[in-house]
């Protein structure tokens, strides 16, 4: 018995075969998201408590995160190219560019986060949280526009 959707029709009479068949971009997202979510909780956490270990971890959660928004974003822009050769509609497209600017945006709100840490010996991390919010609020949207966007398809 075949999976699941084997063999369904799409756009245009085309059928999803091979790679193209399984988005790989919702399988990693949430990896960025959490790690930054995660690092913007130690940042609220440093900020009242004196243990060196939350900015520590903050930071290297922030790090992490950022590879991990690479290689979401990078497999975000191939999962579309894909869909748009099998003629998504317009709808797909419109959305999906509402939900790579707030990726790009908490993408670069976290890299300035990082550098700013980084530069300082990290001994700034508690001036940084309103940076950390701000990126907080910009990756649950990009998380929000991501699940709206899965609607659409």
């Amino acid at each position: 018995m075949a999976g699941r959707g084997a063999g369904r029709r799409h756009a245009r009479g085309t059928r999803r075969r091979g790679p193209a068949a399984v988005l790989i971009h919702p399988l990693v997202v949430h990896f960025p998201i959490a790690l930054w979510l995660a690092s913007t909780l130690f940042d609220v956490l440093a900020r009242w408590r004196t243990d060196p270990m939350f900015p520590r971890a903050a930071y290297w959660l922030v790090g992490l995160g950022l590879i991990g928004a690479a290689l979401a974003i990078a497999l975000g822009w191939v999962d579309l190219f894909s869909l748009e050769a099998q003629g998504v509609g317009t709808a797909v497209v419109t959305k999906h560019g509402y939900h790579s600017w707030t990726a790009y945006g908490a993408t670069a709100v976290y890299l300035a986060n990082f550098v700013w840490r980084w530069r300082t010996d990290n001994r700034a991390a508690g001036r940084l949280l309103p940076l950390s919010l701000l990126g907080a609020a910009l990756i649950a949207a990009t998380g929000y526009l991501g699940g709206d966007l899965r609607n659409v398809m």
